[in-house]
């Protein structure tokens, strides 16, 4: 497969690397902890003010990025980390859906992506004085190339343990796994916080990398817990670029919620995800035209890091149809689209986003109802898209809720007491 190539190159080519470097500055969207010990952060879609002082950007507290044209945005959502000895700062993509984390490192002895600037400068190991690598031989090796299924991947000359990770999406990041200080905010730091120091990736995005919130110990996400005295995550994605969002790790304010249980399953067992059991799905208020069993041959991911929804086959036809017949009623046309997509256009000058079909998701003793915001995307002025595709376009077999149906709610990962919470329009 191409990830054993992609090791081997790296094992062949692999050097050190070294880095110049910035501190973090003092700023309101720091992280901070509240009273029950949980940590929380700001969730950017937006410059972070303190990478645009670093980049030596003018009059940046006021600047703002629409969704269409945010270059380093893109449908995802990022929070600010800093890692290395002194601390460079990074804006990263938050996933639920995978557990390693990483940022492109330089020099970069393969490939890597476009970053940009404001995403702070790229990390550079050799001018980080508590930087190390992690050997071939160590038990973090061995249980990273387990959960990710990796039979191999050493740097022998080097003694440098090699990753290989690659997502639905077809994106995938190859390179050395290594340890340094994580810095949060201005006040709090982990030592030897577990990596992956990227050489080699396919990355859609301008960021500096992803930070995952899988279920392996290795995540961040597990990584952060233990300094907390609740196993939970949180997290509101907004909706617009007007408002805000943030994200907790640790206890959790149960006020206003509804709850799913919560499953983490996986095909590596010490690698779980996290899943929801679909029981039904409405449009108007009627359930689809789908056997009832069909729901119950898969679990739904909860995946972050992905922006659409992915359902079933046999759903997404279903849903296809009533969806149509609706929007049709109510004087949209259907867009000659792909056949994985569903598009309509306004016969008036502009789409009527309060006057659309409602959509449900059932889950086991919840109902998931989505506003229209969370169930279409605007294409342009009179072109609207959903956000439901087939899975047959992701991962074939595997439905999977993306951050669009999510946006403006804030949802719970309870891992502690296995369950999913939910609240409409809380950023």
């Amino acid at each position: 497969m191409e990830y054993y190539l992609i090791l081997m190159m790296l094992a062949l080519s692999y050097t050190s690397q070294y880095c110049a470097s910035s501190s973090l500055c003092p700023s309101t969207y720091d992280f901070g902890q509240n009273g029950d010990g949980a940590f929380q952060f700001p969730v950017f879609h937006e410059m972070h003010p303190c990478i645009q002082a670093s980049a030596h950007i003018a009059n940046v507290q006021e600047t703002w990025y629409s969704f269409e044209d945010d270059r380093i945005h893109k449908d995802r959502f990022l929070m600010a980390i800093g890692l290395g000895t002194p601390a460079i700062m990074n804006l990263v993509t938050i996933d639920s859906g995978s557990a390693l984390s990483w940022v492109q490192c330089r020099p970069c002895p393969i490939r890597c992506h476009n970053q940009d600037e404001e995403a702070g400068r790229i990390f550079e190991p050799h001018q980080s004085s508590t930087y190390q690598s992690v050997g071939c031989s160590t038990e973090d090796c061995g249980y990273v190339h387990e959960t990710l299924g990796i039979p191999f991947g050493c740097n022998e000359e080097q003694d440098s343990c090699l990753y290989s990770l690659r997502y639905a999406s077809e994106e995938y990041t190859a390179g050395s796994l290594a340890k340094d200080k994580l810095t949060l905010g201005n006040n709090f730091s982990i030592d030897d916080f577990l990596f992956g120091c990227s050489g080699d990736d396919r990355y859609n995005a301008a960021d500096a990398g992803i930070i995952g919130f899988g279920g392996a110990s290795y995540s961040f996400f597990l990584q952060v817990v233990r300094h907390t005295n609740y196993t939970a995550f949180s997290h509101c994605f907004p909706g617009n670029n007007r408002n805000g969002g943030f994200l907790s790790i640790g206890p959790y304010d149960r006020f206003n919620l509804q709850f799913i249980p919560l499953v983490e399953y996986g095909s590596h067992g010490d690698n779980p995800v996290y899943a929801l059991q679909q029981l039904d799905m409405l449009v108007n208020g009627i359930r689809l035209e789908v056997d009832p069993s069909v729901y119950a041959t898969r679990m739904t991911i909860l995946d972050s890091g992905t922006i659409d929804t992915f359902i079933l086959s046999p759903v997404f036809r279903a849903f296809d149809k009533a969806i149509t017949a609706a929007m049709l009623a109510k004087g949209y046309a259907r867009e000659a689209a792909g056949k994985n997509e569903i598009c309509f256009t306004s016969t008036s000058d502009s789409a009527n986003w309060r006057d659309m079909p409602t959509v449900e998701m059932k889950f086991v003793r919840s109902t998931l109802k989505l506003p229209s915001e969370n169930v279409f995307y605007r294409v342009s002025a009179d072109k609207i898209c959903s956000t439901f595709r087939p899975d047959v376009a992701g991962l074939t077999g595997v439905p999977i809720l993306g951050n669009r149906a999510t946006r403006s709610f804030r949802v719970v990962y309870d891992i502690q007491d296995s369950k999913f919470g939910f609240q409409a329009g809380a950023c």
